[in-house]
């Protein structure tokens, strides 16, 4: 049976990226939501030159709709009308935006997206993104802080686990009210995924770092962000890993995702025992 995949925030990096990985696989119908239909911000943010030509990749425009993730009857009718089965939830502001804007996006958002999808009997699945940038706050100690420093660790360094607390961005207050709506989020779906009547599946992704430009070496002056590095590849890989194993799932479940790379400091075992995630990408210290 094909399933109907709605994904929010579609015209972003990295829904573009997950819209033209999926839309190859004929299991799948992809729809996709987004205030705009613009390229995303985050080619402004990271100084990609871009032409006034270049669209991001979009599902068809039947399939497409313009919506605010905060617009409720809209999205609500998007979601029931379409009779979605899963949702890819990546619909959010970055930590360059204000932090009443990042709430608004970030929390409200999702507040919203998950109490409209709970009410809808043919919503199974949720996959929504979190950030590895929820344990930030690690690189400002030892051992981790080496990283930071672009110092080379004399050993591999203890993973931060699922099970670890939360320790976000601190310092500029940006950074940490984006991070804190990601744990915002994770804790939300924790309570969701614990009402007994609940029979949607929840799964948090704590991506790692992914560019616009899909080379590591492009960022190689920085290890905090090379230790986390996520490749296109490997991205499209867990997403597909969790659609192929959403019937073994939890109710609720949280991964750290990213590539192979030295010095990583992010626990995956439970991706991989649970998923069969396997990263083909690296990020090297030469």
């Amino acid at each position: 049976m094909v399933k109907k995949i709605l994904i929010t925030g579609a015209s972003g990096l990295i829904g573009g990226i997950l819209i033209e990985h999926l839309s190859k696989n004929p299991n799948y119908d992809i729809y996709g939501i987004d205030k705009h239909i613009g390229l995303s911000i985050r080619y402004q943010l990271e100084n990609i030159k871009t032409s006034k030509e270049q669209q991001p990749i979009l599902p068809s425009k039947e399939k497409f709709y313009v919506c605010d993730i905060t617009d409720r009857d809209k999205l609500s009718r998007i979601i029931q009308d379409n009779q979605i089965n899963i949702i890819i939830h990546l619909a959010a502001v970055l930590e360059r935006q204000t932090i009443d804007e990042i709430n608004r996006v970030n929390c409200d958002g999702t507040s919203i997206l998950f109490d409209i999808a709970t009410k809808q009997e043919h919503v199974e699945l949720i996959i929504f993104s979190s950030s590895v940038t929820v344990m930030f706050g690690y690189l400002e100690n030892e051992p981790y802080s080496l990283l930071a420093k672009n110092i080379k660790p004399l050993q591999p360094l203890k993973k931060v686990t699922i099970n670890d607390p939360p320790m976000p961005w601190r310092g500029d207050p940006l950074r940490e009210a984006y991070s804190k709506s990601k744990i915002y989020a994770e804790e939300l779906a924790k309570q969701y995924s614990s009402i007994q009547a609940n029979k949607i599946k929840f799964v948090g992704a704590r991506l790692g770092m992914i560019n616009t430009i899909d080379d590591v070496e492009y960022y190689s002056c920085d290890w905090a962000i090379k230790s986390t590095y996520c490749s296109y590849r490997d991205l499209c890989q867990f997403i597909d890993r969790v659609l192929e194993n959403r019937s073994k799932l939890k109710n609720f479940q949280i991964y750290f995702v990213s590539s192979n790379n030295d010095y990583g400091w992010i626990d995956m075992d439970n991706c991989r025992e649970d998923l069969n995630y396997v990263p083909q990408d690296s990020a090297r210290w030469n």
